[in-house]
């Protein structure tokens, strides 16, 4: 299960995950979280789905997921 800790400081974002169903809106000062479970491994966009201003159209990030071996390598490379 992932658990996404989402927050905005100006406007209304809306966090999309298309490929998990996923879509929240995102309220200046609000802390809201939303969960689900991610159940094979990839890379897969994040986009805004909405307009949000001028800089909406750069507003994109990627998740990766990985298997349990993979997050446990990540992990030991990022402590040292």
């Amino acid at each position: 299960v992932v658990l996404v800790h989402l927050k905005s400081k100006d406007v209304i974002h809306s966090f999309f995950l298309p490929e998990f169903r996923l879509k929240q809106d995102v309220v200046p000062g609000l802390a809201i979280d939303v969960w689900f479970e991610a159940t094979r491994t990839g890379k897969y966009e994040i986009a805004c789905a909405e307009f949000c201003g001028l800089g909406h159209y750069r507003m994109r990030g990627f998740l990766s997921i990985h298997s349990l071996e993979g997050f446990e390598a990540w992990l030991k490379e990022q402590a040292a």
